[in-house]
């Protein structure tokens, strides 16, 4: 199966689903490209790019002092991406919420997710046993 479809339901409904190449997609959309692009594709670039989306990036009840940052999700094992809400932990202990996740033409797997302010850039946090990298 290949070219657009929409979405049926959920919070993409509507929104084209592309059946084709989201990497190639994701490329000309970033060279300044009109074409028709699949949700894949844009959502990596939105990640790629820190603009979180309402009900995914968020979560009101999250502590306060949380913030959005940039993670990077250890792709070498041939698992779907952790979904949305998963805990992030460091040594045990709750640091985090993952939001969105997509993957990237160059970056690989990334996500934006909540996080514990005092997680310095580097650490390496677990989503469901997935490592996953904080970025600044």
């Amino acid at each position: 199966m290949s070219g657009p479809v929409p979405v049926p339901d959920g919070p993409d409904a509507g929104l084209v689903w592309h059946y084709g190449d989201p990497f190639g997609e994701q490329r000309r959309l970033e060279h300044g490209s009109d074409e028709p692009a699949g949700v894949w594709a844009r959502e990596a670039l939105r990640i790629a790019a820190r603009q979180p989306r309402a009900g995914l990036d968020d979560d009101p009840d999250a502590p306060p002092d949380w913030v959005l940052r940039p993670i990077h999700l250890d792709g070498s094992a041939d698992e779907p991406l952790p979904p949305v809400g998963t805990v992030l932990t460091l040594d045990g202990e709750v640091v985090g919420r993952l939001g969105s996740t997509a993957q990237h033409y160059e970056l690989g797997p990334i996500g934006l997710a909540l996080v514990d302010p005092s997680i310095p850039d580097g650490a390496t946090v677990q989503a469901d046993g997935t490592p996953a990298l904080v970025a600044s």
